[in-house]
């Protein structure tokens, strides 16, 4: 006959957002996290610089992630523009 297992998938977090996306920090902040962690039972001094690492470490992410968003923005507000549809790069450029 049939035989059934159950497995644990772990946690599932949900973040909603009203009228806008997820801001660069969050996805910067899950970037962070993804690539570094700190152990909760490390040395104190440890914990503490590489909470400061962490830190710098998400700055970086930040300032390359919106250097992306504004280099695709740059390239769609191209694009309209070379298919005629300057009033909606326009409407992109002022966002």
């Amino acid at each position: 006959m049939f035989e059934m297992s159950v497995g644990n998938v772990g946690s599932v977090n949900v973040i909603t957002t009203s009228n806008r996306g997820l801001s660069v920090e969050h996805w910067a902040d899950r970037a962070t996290s993804t690539i570094i962690s700190v152990g909760d039972k490390s040395h104190p001094l440890i914990s503490e610089q590489a909470e400061v690492f962490k830190g710098q470490i998400k700055e970086v992410i930040s300032f390359y992630m919106k250097e992306a968003i504004n280099s695709n923005k740059t390239t769609m507000i191209a694009e309209l523009e070379s298919k005629g549809y300057s009033e909606i790069a326009d409407i992109i450029r002022s966002l």
